[in-house]
């Protein structure tokens, strides 16, 4: 088992966000969903501690409980994100700054740079025996996360919903104030400096600018972010910078020379020079190397280095590695050394494929600095050569900074050799091995052809203790399955088989489900002998996806577990589920019987049982007048209106004419709740062969329910080629939003019918709509 600290959970939880896929358990073909949305629910009230009145004032928010990681002012509990600081220690209705930095530690991504490092001098700083204790408790993990989130730039992470949510408001800002400057005027005025505003106002929370903005509201926002650079540099530089930060994610060219101009002002000159690389703004590289070379200050100097690198070019290298040549080494400012690591590398990365680039990576691969280290190895994977692979292969074995190698094994899957293989299977058989760079090993591997003959490891570290390697592995085993299943299917089933581990059996278990495979069907039985309940439902849900009736004993197994009362509800429904999904029944399993018996069970905690054996019961009942009676007296007089509606549903697609099941339901029309279930009953009368649908349609059409709703109750009416059916889609088309579709449905009636209905309804139609209908219609079958 490998041991884990709280410094390598963090390193985890990163290699984990870039490199796995969800669980199955949360992909769209999981038996269960999580909500999209919940009420916040603050858990406590924080106590009155010394650290934890300076974390309040770093996050005010704290005193209600919760820690405003989307920046909107509002506490959020969505499907991917939940703000609500929960009780990790003790649950007594307080929290405790444990609770808190635990809560901080986990969602690092989404604290901005200054507020991280402003928590970590509180903690270093807290007093007490207590306090003391929790400095050293997590002085390492804030380390990490506040070095981790330095790595990422100062731009608000932010959730796929919140992204969209943010986007999709930046977007409405941007057009406002495009549509304002083209109108001019006193209220475009306004609405142009409120909308500017706004902009600047989600700007300073860290809000990055939407990607896709359209060209014409692209060049007047660039404008006014020169306007704001002009008027504001010396009366806001908080609204300045975000401005100039603004030009640069816009590529604004034209603002080029405006941002030369700053590079020689103290106040502006890291943010201008960062621009200008954005930009990619060649005339500014005689500048930038002079920078690098003269600058006093070691911020502006690295500032430059990275503007260097990001504009590339020859010009950009020559200049890079001027500053390597051994006679200006011994005077470089070593606070430089990672900054040329990362430019050299993104050089490299951007295709320049200049051997001088390569052997000063392989120099600087051999830097004392874990991070230049780990930069140079991220360049030297750009390169697919031997050389560099050696290089490469050099740092896995040699370094003893985790992150380190970890970026060796992600550039060596960057070069798509299977011949690093071997080596990267020995770094999965070392002992206590750090998480991320297991995450990272297991995820190169799975991208590689021959990563097959790492199968039997990635099988095995389906158990591992690291939640985020066990998604790795899964991952990984997805990846290689397609080109080598009987292999990837065999070796899970043999370590299911063989393992009482309850977590492997678990992820084991679930991977059996992703993957559907037909062989694996005498170890899915196998696994529903087992004692752990999260095994038995993932072993029905593969039945569930496999949909295979060919195995007697899988229906007799599903049967069993669908009945139990010791089972959860959770294995029951994924079983019943199954035995729908399956659609077989024979005299000697009764299965309709079994369905029918559990959708009457009666209580609160059996309702998504019962919702679910209705509608396996349709599935597997057909033909068989037993299930069609259920299924009616369901339909009808069942209090439930979502159980009726699915049983409504049932009957519907059985499509089976059943002379008591249609007079059942048609007199139930009257009393039904809602539009919907009206609509559903109508359809599953038309799908039976019924007349009857036409007769009862009239007062929802001519009511108050949905478009779509009245668009469903006519085709349902339509499938009765009648009269009676014609007149009350003619009826319906009084609506001048249903008039085209309800002639679209009518010219497909037969002319012998429509003819002489046609002319005879045109004598006594007076409503227009209908009119105009009847008189397409009328030559429509003259022709």
């Amino acid at each position: 088992m490998r041991a884990q600290s709280k410094s390598a959970a963090i390193a985890a939880c990163i290699a984990f966000a870039v490199l796995t896929m969800p669980l199955p358990a949360q992909t769209a073909a999981s038996p269960s969903q999580t909500a999209a949305t919940a009420t916040f629910v603050p858990a406590g009230k924080p106590i009155d501690s010394p650290l934890n009145q300076q974390l309040e004032k770093i996050f005010p928010e704290i005193a209600q409980g919760y820690l405003d990681l989307n920046g909107n002012g509002k506490p959020d509990v969505t499907a991917d994100l939940n703000e609500t600081i929960p009780e990790s220690r003790i649950k007594d209705g307080q929290l405790r700054s444990q609770d808190i930095l635990d809560f901080i530690v986990a969602n690092w991504r989404f604290i901005s740079l200054d507020k991280l490092k402003a928590v970590q001098a509180a903690v270093k700083s807290a007093q007490g025996a207590i306090g003391e204790l929790i400095a050293i408790d997590y002085a390492s993990a804030l380390d990490d996360a506040v070095s981790q989130r330095a790595e990422m730039g100062d731009s608000l992470y932010l959730t796929p919903e919140a992204y969209k949510e943010a986007m999709a408001k930046l977007g409405d800002i941007i057009t406002a104030m495009a549509t304002a400057y083209k109108k001019e005027g006193q209220k475009a005025e306004s609405d142009f400096v409120s909308n500017r505003d706004a902009l600047f106002a989600m700007l300073e929370k860290g809000y990055p600018l939407p990607e896709d903005i359209p060209p014409d509201e692209r060049a007047t926002l660039s404008t006014a972010m020169i306007n704001t650079v002009m008027k504001e540099q010396k009366s806001s530089s908080v609204k300045t910078k975000n401005a100039i930060k603004a030009l640069g994610k816009l590529g604004a060219t034209e603002s080029a020379p405006l941002l030369l101009g700053l590079v020689d002002s103290g106040d502006y000159q890291i943010e201008a020079i960062t621009a200008l690389g954005a930009i990619s703004y060649k005339p500014a590289l005689p500048v930038l190397a002079k920078i690098v070379k003269s600058s006093k200050d070691p911020e502006v100097g690295k500032a430059a280095l990275r503007a260097l690198g990001a504009i590339g070019g020859n010009e950009s290298l020559d200049a890079i590695l001027d500053l390597l040549k051994p006679a200006n080494k011994t005077s470089l400012n070593k606070d430089f050394v990672l900054p040329i690591a990362q430019a050299l590398s993104g050089i490299a990365q951007k295709g320049n494929a200049d051997q001088r680039v390569q052997a000063a990576l392989k120099d600087l691969a051999a830097s004392d600095d874990p991070a230049v280290r780990k930069a140079a190895a991220a360049g030297m994977g750009a390169f697919a050569t031997p050389a560099s692979s050696d290089a490469l292969l050099a740092v896995l074995s040699g370094d003893k900074d985790p992150a380190v190698r970890a970026q060796a094994v992600v550039a060596l899957g960057r070069q798509k050799s299977d011949a690093t293989v071997p080596a990267l299977m020995k770094v999965l058989r070392e002992k206590d091995l750090d998480p991320a760079l297991a995450i990272a090993t297991i995820s190169a591997l799975g991208d590689l052809p021959s990563g097959s003959q790492a199968v039997s490891i990635l099988v095995d570290d389906l158990g591992d203790k690291t939640q985020g390697v066990r998604e790795a592995a899964a991952a990984a085993l997805v990846k290689l399955y397609p080109a080598n299943s009987p292999l990837v299917s065999g070796a899970i089933s043999r370590a299911l088989l063989a393992s009482q581990d309850e977590v492997f059996l678990g992820e084991g278990s679930a991977l059996l489900a992703v993957l559907a495979d037909q062989t694996s069907l005498p170890s899915l039985l196998t696994l529903l002998q087992k004692p752990f309940p999260e095994v038995k439902r993932n072993a029905a849900w593969a039945f569930y996806r496999i949909r295979s009736s060919s195995n007697q004993r899988v229906m007799d197994e599903l049967q069993k577990l669908a009945t139990s009362e010791n089972e959860t509800i959770s294995v029951r429904v994924t079983a019943v589920r199954a035995l729908g999904a399956i659609g077989y029944d024979s005299p000697q399993l009764n299965l309709w019987q079994t369905l029918s018996t559990i959708a009457q069970m009666r209580g609160d905690k059996y309702a998504s049982l019962r919702y679910y054996a209705v509608q396996a019961l349709g599935q597997v009942g057909s033909g068989r007048p037993q299930a069609i009676a259920a299924l009616s007296r369901i339909a009808t007089k069942d209090a439930d209106v979502d159980l009726r509606k699915q049983a409504v549903m049932a009957l519907r697609d059985m499509a089976a004419p059943d002379q008591k099941a249609e007079d059942a339901l048609a007199a139930s029309y009257s009393q039904a709740e809602d539009d919907e279930l009206k609509v559903l009953i109508l359809e599953a009368l038309a799908d039976m062969g019924s007349d009857k649908a036409p007769g009862l349609a009239g007062e929802l059409l001519s009511g108050k329910a949905s478009l779509a709703l009245k668009r469903r109750a006519m085709g349902a009416i339509s499938q009765s080629a009648s009269e009676e059916a014609a007149s009350a889609l003619i009826d319906a088309a009084r609506d001048a939003k249903l008039s085209d579709f309800a002639e679209a449905l009518l010219e497909g009636y037969p002319s012998s019918l429509m003819s002489s209905f046609v002319q005879r309804r045109l004598r006594t139609e007076t409503d227009k709509d209908a009119i105009s209908v009847l008189e397409s219609l009328d030559s429509h079958f003259a022709q």
